[in-house]
């Protein structure tokens, strides 16, 4: 069981947007703390090695024996960072050496926000932007009255000299991590042709693009974006992020939309989540009998994986479910740090005082014990027994039962999905559901964070407490669809649309 990947630091810090992204800022009279003057050079050095210990204390990476390359990327992450500090002078310099730092870790679960939600860095275009299609960078869009632009669709060959592949790698992948993912590049593409204070790359001067045949050379005229830029942008990804939804349509079919698996009790997601699992409690018999039922993960960055178990037994059914098990992992290991117990141990306080659900609190509690129990014994792990191998080790019931799901079930997907979003596209399309709509995010074994602040307090990381041994979805592997739509994702009528021209007969 996953237990939270925020919409807070960790999403956020995914999220492409050229907003600074952030968390609630204090209030406070006077400069707010990213304004106030500050010595940056030493600011790196300070929360870099700050990360650093951070990672050495806590993350389950740090020991892993089938991980050996893990330190070292650790310590050369640190070694670039504090190198780059020796000419950081602004928090441009401070900000991207650190995003740097943390993309190097190739790990979605690894992640950093700034803590001053409303500062942003300028930006900068040379007029227009360009995304992926495909395997191609191309101009998808473009300021108007620019004639000297590139025309739109025009494919990006090279610039200054570099092939487009290596400077995509160089420009974003470099600050994004995980650049071998279909769903990074989907949704950071936008950023090889746009500039936010980052002093370690310098504009493109020229490049050279394709369209209608012909190849023609452009050079770049940087200048400030324009004030719909984030619109723009949003138009381009074409991200959308619903809201918690459970609707019935004339025709009988049902679409059920959850934006995040967010399992922290003090959120307004978890009391929605609850009340949506609940309608789909009371709906049931109506959901079974559906010509179809729709489950929307879109916009879905992850959470706590025990809310997709609770949707699937409430469509399938315990004894289905139970029949067609998961691929199991060999165990699950937690790195038992003081900060991880403690951590846990919030968690845990926070879920009874606010009466959360029993397996959770159960859950928790096992996880606290176990740590207290393995410091106790002066071990560096407490190893979980692992929730979906124990299900598949418990007696199989006689038969599996009728499948309870008299039409199909449909997994819409997008770049997003990641995390506990995945456990749920596991297991849903285990028991009978297919995926449609986009390629997946992907995970490492590395899950269930916290959130430290930086000494700097200007910014908060994400790191994991657990690993999984043996996981059969492998390191950094994505779910991809057996429909796949290459329409807007935003547009709900055209895929629901999309949808019913999938049912059979």
């Amino acid at each position: 069981m996953e237990r939270f990947l925020t919409a807070g630091v960790a999403c956020l810090a995914m999220m492409g947007s050229a907003q600074a992204l952030a968390q609630e800022a204090p209030a406070a009279e006077g400069p707010k703390p990213m304004d106030q003057p500050r010595d940056w050079s030493a600011t790196l050095v300070q929360d870099a090695t700050a990360l650093h210990a951070i990672m050495i204390d806590s993350h389950p990476g740090v020991h892993a024996p089938l991980n050996s390359a893990f330190r070292a990327r650790l310590d050369q992450g640190l070694a670039t960072a504090l190198e780059r500090a020796k000419t950081t002078t602004d928090a441009g310099g401070w900000w991207w050496a650190l995003r740097a730092y943390v993309a190097s870790f190739e790990d979605g679960h690894v992640q950093i926000g700034m803590t001053q939600r409303d500062f942003g860095f300028p930006t900068r275009w040379p007029g227009f932007l360009t995304v992926y299609r495909g395997a191609d960078e191309v101009v998808a869009d473009r300021d108007d009255a620019d004639s000297a632009a590139p025309p739109l669709g025009a494919r990006l060959i090279d610039c200054d000299g570099v092939d487009a592949a290596t400077l995509a790698e160089r420009r974003i992948g470099q600050f994004r991590g995980r650049w071998f993912l279909e769903a990074v590049k989907t949704r950071f593409g936008d950023w090889m042709f746009l500039g936010a204070s980052n002093p370690w790359q310098s504009e493109i001067k020229s490049c050279r693009f394709e369209a209608e045949g012909a190849t023609r050379t452009y050079v770049l005229n940087w200048r400030a974006t324009p004030d719909d830029l984030n619109e723009r942008r949003t138009k381009l990804m074409q991200s959308v992020r619903p809201d918690f939804a459970l609707k019935h349509f004339d025709d009988g079919g049902f679409w059920i939309s959850t934006p995040t698996f967010n399992g922290d009790p003090s959120g307004e997601a978890y009391a929605e989540l609850t009340a949506l699992v609940a309608d789909m409690k009371a709906k049931q018999d109506a959901l079974r009998a559906a010509p179809y039922v729709v489950l929307d993960l879109r916009g879905n960055g992850g959470g706590s994986s025990h809310w997709s178990d609770d949707m699937a037994r409430i469509l399938w059914g315990p004894d289905w479910i139970q029949a067609h098990p998961l691929p199991t992992s060999e165990a699950v290991d937690w790195r038992a740090s003081d900060d991880n117990l403690t951590d846990m141990s919030t968690f845990l306080d926070q879920l009874r005082s606010t009466h959360g659900q029993p397996e959770l609190i159960d859950w928790a509690d096992r996880a606290v014990t176990g740590m207290k129990a393995a410091q106790a014994a002066g071990q560096v792990y407490w190893r979980e027994a692992d929730e979906e191998k124990t299900r598949a080790a418990a007696p199989a019931p006689t038969a599996s039962g009728p499948q309870l799901m008299a039409g199909r079930v449909y997994v819409l997907t997008d770049s997003s999905c990641g995390s506990a979003c995945l456990d749920a596209v596991d297991l849903w399309k285990t028991v009978g559901a297919v995926q449609i709509g986009r390629e997946t995010s992907a995970d490492t074994v590395y899950m269930e964070i916290r959130e430290p602040i930086l000494p700097s307090g200007l910014a908060q990381i994400a790191v994991p407490m657990k690993v999984y041994r043996g996981r059969a979805r492998g390191n950094n592997e994505p779910q991809r669809p057996q429909y796949g739509i290459e329409g807007d994702m935003s547009d709900d009528a055209a895929l629901l649309a999309a949808i019913r021209r999938l049912q059979p007969g």
